[in-house]
């Protein structure tokens, strides 16, 4: 089902500029990974755009990166031999445009399947804002995006998927799925369910049984639409489905810092027809607030605002 034989990896020069960064190098073994399981290929690319740092309290901005120097050229080859010694077809394209909006380019061009990049989880010394690469591809990527935390086990233990129980977030269980069924780890899927306003205005009519009977109608309902989206998953171990009354984001904090799961799947909103437009931001806010890596999988009607 989830057939990423095309896998495009973002790849970032450390601070000090002689190699990629902590996270850049799990990016790229995350995608080694990748192609193995699916027979699949790797294009790296590399921006050497130079991004600016902006001082809000001494109103000006800086130059941070410049040019590429042969250390950090040497580490970028570096890379395409790491994956095809261990038998991945891998190209380096290294481009002087925006990152993300290069890396989605390069998508489109080669018609990618899968995009992963490292998550930074500091700010890095040049100042550059956390993670705005990995937002921006989340926001305008239209393939499935892999932020890998930098300290990331290869080796999962347990993936955790977040489903709103619509399309898109029954995909985004399937693909947790997928990667679990690789792994042959533990899978867990968190649903946050809200009670509905035509039950909160009877609510103060009923009884105590009656109401927990109608809100336990409605938790079983959900559970019953996760079951189905489960029905392809072939794990080892059978999934463990947790359905909680709450907001999306704080029950997806809690799910992950309860679970500690090694990677968070969750699927982004869109309206649509409008290319690019997400709904809400709940997929976003994850970047920053847990500490694992992050799969996103966009709707099937999503549309890049991104051309070539």
């Amino acid at each position: 089902m989830y057939d990423f034989k095309r896998i495009v990896v973002g790849l970032e020069i450390n601070a000090d500029g002689d190699g990629i960064s902590m996270g850049s190098h799990k990016a790229l073994q995350q995608a080694i990974w990748v192609a193995k399981a699916n027979q699949g290929s790797i294009h790296l690319m590399h921006s050497t755009f130079n991004d600016e740092a902006h001082s809000p309290l001494m109103g000006r901005s800086e130059i941070v990166h410049e040019g590429l120097s042969d250390a950090a050229r040497a580490a970028l080859e570096a890379c395409v031999a790491e994956a095809e010694s261990s038998g991945i077809q891998a190209e380096l394209t290294i481009t002087e445009e925006r990152v993300s909006i290069d890396l989605i380019r390069l998508v489109l061009r080669t018609e990618g399947q899968l995009v992963i990049v490292g998550k930074r989880n500091e700010p890095a010394e040049d100042g550059r804002r956390l993670g705005s690469v990995a937002v921006k591809l989340l926001r305008k990527c239209p393939t499935p995006v892999w932020v890998v935390r930098p300290e990331h086990d290869l080796v999962h233990r347990l993936v955790l998927a977040a489903s709103d129980l619509t399309e898109v977030g029954d995909e985004a269980v399937r693909c947790a799925g997928y990667v679990a069924g690789r792994h042959s780890c533990d899978l867990h899927v968190v649903h946050a369910w809200q009670m509905p306003m035509s039950l909160q205005l009877e609510a103060s009519r009923m009884s105590d049984e009656e109401l927990d009977e109608r809100m336990g109608a409605i938790r079983s309902e959900c559970q019953d639409q996760i079951k189905k989206s489960l029905s392809s998953y072939q794990g080892e171990k059978e999934a463990s489905i947790h359905v909680s009354k709450g907001s999306p984001a704080q029950t997806i904090r809690e799910a992950v810092s309860h679970l500690d799961p090694d990677l968070l799947v969750m699927g982004t909103v869109s309206r649509a027809g409008v290319a690019g437009l997400l709904l809400g931001s709940t997929a976003e806010r994850m970047l920053d607030q847990v500490d694992c890596s992050i799969l996103t999988v966009k709707p099937r009607d999503f549309v890049s605002p991104i051309t070539l």
